[in-house]
């Protein structure tokens, strides 16, 4: 044994208590502790950050929607002093950083490894920076303790992240709140950090065992140190949260990952604080805190929105005293219609709730998009109804479906549900001129009601262009009469194209002829039309076209008087519709999506928002239009090309 392995058994000799109350510890412990303190004041300063960049963009939309409704300017978008002129430049730069997505696979099956967006990948790259510089400041020297420094230096970083990790966890959380973001926003994050975690625990445990073997003393110290045990235990756990998250096995069984998501968590904590000494237990109990905090807050939500304690209360107006009466209906390409009585809250558009159902998934809350917008009327007298659009794929959307589907069979569509929400802070829709929607099937449901929205109180908007992608003609049953109803709209320029990208049936069409497909109340103005529009077998068989174009021509603007509706339908070709007045295209085949979104960028005079909801392919594909057409443009840098702001949905478990 050489004389550094000596030095080693003889520093080890000295060790006492558990967890990292060892020996050495406190000859590196006023380092390591401040490096503990440093962290936090850097996760303080990233929300501080976050929550001044939001408070900008408040003002930002408070100050268009004076301009255009106190002032009356005919664009209120575009910046009109040096300073708002140097704020729009330095967006548009950070815009052009972050929007790209550099790396996309889709060979089917290797699409999950695509990484994140660049500007996230920043984000993510600045922390490994950040924890990097933690593990190595002051503890590479190579003398008699190199091993042991390394391996506290990376107890400590690791220990501190914990709590980090649980502030960001969980469909309702503390960071969520303090920022007004959804989830969504923060579980990229909580995933990412529980990744680096799992490395800098693999270098703590992995340090010390070196020395250890080195030592020759591994099983001595398994012996005597108690705290060992747990350390491996804890790995573990570590090692199989991080493997189960990757999105192969989360959607195996969804439903299965959560539950065992939260177990291993807890088991996660108490190994922890069975491993680490007293003086650094605060970390567990901070992390306990933030969990416990957001069941808490998403448990209060939840009993104001659905406990009926008077004739009215927070969520819940007149009808049940527990929960809410729900309708489901079963539409075409296995998609379900589930509709809320006697909602009692308002939402903005985009926003989403927690939807429970006891009888279908009793342990299980799912979040989904509201398909609607409120009456804006007197919810007392005239409660509002929530509408979900849910696609079904497997465990809690697969029973709920089928639930719909029997539930015809015996005229008994109805359910006993409880929302909890509405959760997501989102742009203000209006104060951008130009609209760009472009969505994917069942991501309808988050356009639709922004178009819908916006059409009620333009404000600032002049146009608005919305693309809607569909694999099969039955799948937008649900959508047409919403289209053909703003087409009529004449306050803003709009322009609606729907896709239907596959030339087959939808097989599942065959086993919904056996049923009694139904449009929603609300959905059933233009049923005839719908019908129209998608012909038959046999009558495509006679008949066939390339194109169909529904035109809603705007005759007048005075509110009262009448429009006109006329449908065409070209073989072969499109006729181009005028920039004012409103149309509707049905096409078939996938548009370019780069060119759907330049011709209204290039056409307005202010700023331009680009809200797309769909897969990571169509995502992909928007955000790297958006930061090309940007950088193409030179947007705010002299050109006088106006900024494009992106919202990214994206589906995804």
């Amino acid at each position: 044994m050489d004389s550094s392995s000596m030095a080693n058994l003889d520093s080890m000799s000295g060790m006492e208590g558990t967890g990292m109350d060892m020996g050495s510890d406190g000859m590196f412990r006023p380092l390591n502790q401040m490096l503990a303190r440093m962290y936090w004041y850097l996760v303080a300063a990233f929300f501080a950050s976050a929550l001044f960049l939001k408070g900008l963009g408040a003002f930002e939309s408070w100050s268009r929607k004076r301009s255009s409704r106190a002032l009356s300017l005919s664009h209120p978008t575009r910046p009109r002093d040096l300073a708002s002129r140097a704020y729009a430049t330095s967006v548009a730069i950070f815009r052009e950083v972050s929007y790209p997505q550099v790396v996309h696979f889709i060979r089917p099956g290797c699409a999950w490894l695509t990484p994140p967006p660049l500007g996230p990948s920043l984000v993510i790259l600045t922390y490994w920076i950040i924890i990097a510089l933690f593990l190595t400041t002051g503890s590479i020297i190579h003398d008699a303790y190199y091993w042991e420094r390394v391996g506290f230096r990376a107890a400590w970083v690791s220990v501190t992240q914990v709590p980090f990790i649980f502030l960001l966890a969980g469909k309702v959380n503390i960071a969520s709140y303090l920022l007004g973001s959804s989830y969504v926003d923060m579980n990229w994050l909580h995933r990412w950090v529980s990744r680096t975690l799992f490395v800098t625990v693999t270098i703590h445990g992995s340090f010390f065992l070196s020395e250890w073997v080195r030592a020759d003393f591994v099983r001595i110290e398994l012996a005597m140190m108690p705290m060992v045990k747990y350390g491996f235990g804890l790995w573990a756990v570590l090692a199989w949260t991080t493997i189960s998250s990757l999105i192969p096995l989360r959607r195996l069984c969804y439903e299965f990952f959560v539950l065992q998501h939260i177990l291993s968590a807890g088991v996660f904590l108490w190994l922890l604080h069975s491993h680490v000494p007293a003086y650094a237990s605060y970390n567990v109990w901070m992390a306990v805190a933030f969990a416990l905090s957001g069941r808490v807050y998403q448990f209060c939500i939840l009993l104001c929105r659905n406990i009926a304690i008077r004739k009215k209360t927070f969520g819940l107006i007149a009808g049940k005293r527990l929960g809410h009466s729900a309708e489901i209906q079963a539409l075409a390409g296995e998609i379900t219609v589930l509709t809320v009585h006697d909602v009692g809250f308002s939402w903005k558009a985009g926003q989403h709730v927690l939807l429970w159902c006891p009888t279908l998934g009793p342990l299980e809350s799912h979040p989904f998009t509201i398909a609607n917008i409120p009456d804006g009327g007197n919810r007392e007298k005239s409660p509002n109804k929530v509408q979900l659009i849910i696609r079904a794929r497997s465990g809690f959307t697969r029973k709920l479906f089928r639930r719909a589907v029997s539930s015809q069979a015996t005229s008994s569509a109805a359910v006993t549900a409880f929302l909890t929400g509405p959760f997501g802070n989102l742009p203000t829709w209006n104060t951008y001129e130009t609209l760009v929607l472009i969505s994917a099937s069942t991501g309808a449901s988050f356009t639709l009601p922004i178009l819908d929205t916006v059409l009620k109180d333009p404000c600032c908007v002049r146009r608005i262009d919305c693309l809607l992608l569909i694999r099969y003609k039955s799948h937008i049953d649900g959508y047409v009469s919403r289209l053909l109803a703003a087409a009529s709209n004449p306050k803003v320029s709009l322009h609606i194209m729907v896709a239907v990208t596959s030339n087959e049936e939808d097989p599942a069409c065959e086993d919904d002829a056996a049923l009694k497909i139904g449009n929603p109340s609300n959905f059933s103005s233009f049923d005839t039309l719908a019908k129209t529009l998608m012909q038959t077998k046999t009558e495509r068989s006679s008949f066939s076209f390339d194109k169909v174009v529904v035109d809603s021509k705007i005759e007048g603007s005075i509110e009262g008087e009448e429009h006109s509706v006329g449908i065409r339908v070209n073989k072969g070709h499109h006729d181009r519709s005028p920039e004012k007045g409103s149309s509707v295209q049905y096409t078939f085949g996938r548009p370019s999506l780069a060119s759907f979104v330049r011709k209204p960028v290039e056409a307005s005079a202010g700023e331009t928002s680009v809200i797309v909801c769909g897969g990571k392919g169509l995502t992909s594909t928007v955000r790297n239009c958006v930061a090309t057409l940007s950088d193409e443009r030179a947007v705010h840098k002299g050109t006088g090309a106006q900024g494009i702001h992106l919202h990214v949905e994206e589906y995804g478990l």
